[in-house]
């Protein structure tokens, strides 16, 4: 269980710091900047768009462990398996969302590398490519994770602290609106939070299922 909450933990905390440090590839979106196309597609920008694709699906892994075990967490007792299921089902979409989002925006990074001037498109379809993949990540999988959030909120009563779930269910409803961008803010925060609760604290054992 302590190892569990652990890994859990340290799960969280890589998501929240590592799809941060994936927008450090300099993806373009938001408002349209001809410089920013220009220097995403660049060779010399190419290994850092590598990278920081590479650590941004490596935080989607340690989504993936968090919600494995909270799933545990909250499923363990009769009246709360289903519930538990569609948290799961919920969190399994946006974790796929968020992966394909990242293999998107760095493969238009890829195609400008290996493709050279053969393939090169005018700056502002760059822009549209990029911006419409970075909605995958802040569209699909920020609301998908918003309703996860809100699962997790209706199912955890009495297996996280109270503070800790009120701050669940208004990070899911802000995350609900990441494709406007500003809401998302507060994801990477819950996962911290979350994170280090789980790390420091000791949860009670998890419910054998019955």
């Amino acid at each position: 269980m302590r190892k569990g909450s652990i890994l859990a933990g340290a799960g969280a905390i890589a998501f929240a710091i590592l799809s941060v440090v994936g927008t450090f590839g300099g993806a373009p979106g938001g408002s349209y900047d001809e410089s920013t196309a220009v220097e995403y597609v660049k060779s010399s920008h190419f290994a850092t768009v590598v990278v920081t694709g590479y650590l941004a699906i490596l935080g989607v892994a340690g989504l993936i462990c968090l919600l494995a075990y909270l799933r545990e967490l909250i499923g363990g007792q009769p009246d709360r398996q289903l519930g538990a299921r569609i948290f799961w089902g919920l969190g399994l979409a946006s974790t796929a969302s968020f992966a394909v989002s990242w293999g998107l925006v760095t493969g238009i990074a890829l195609a400008a590398a290996e493709g050279g001037s053969a393939v090169s498109v005018a700056h502002p379809v760059t822009y549209v490519l990029s911006d419409t993949f970075l909605n995958v990540f802040f569209g699909s999988g920020g609301i998908m994770l918003g309703f996860t959030l809100i699962a997790l909120f209706l199912t955890s009563r009495g297996r996280l602290p109270g503070w800790l779930r009120w701050m669940t269910v208004v990070v899911g409803v802000l995350a609900i609106g990441a494709p406007f961008f500003f809401p998302a803010f507060a994801i990477p925060i819950w996962g911290i939070v979350i994170g280090v609760w789980l790390v420091a604290a000791r949860p009670g054992p998890i419910p054998a299922a019955h």
